[in-house]
């Protein structure tokens, strides 16, 4: 398991800090909300996060097509 700091999600992702606040509350209230680590300070599992954020594009493909 790779563990990220907020920070280096942050970098990775080109997020500003706000973004990743927003997306780790969307994740946290998701399937996917075993992607965040709250111990102390926010980690997030590389690995899970990627899942999330591949759900969430298609959440957003199905949206602008109509399906949902």
């Amino acid at each position: 398991m790779t563990l990220l700091t907020a920070d280096e999600v942050m970098n990775e992702y080109h997020y500003k800090k706000s973004t990743f606040y927003e997306r780790r509350k969307e994740c946290l209230l998701s399937d996917y909300q075993d992607a965040v680590i709250l111990d102390g300070k926010t980690l997030i599992d590389k690995r899970r996060w990627e899942e999330f954020i591949k759900y969430r594009s298609e959440q957003k493909k199905r949206k602008l097509m109509g399906i949902d």
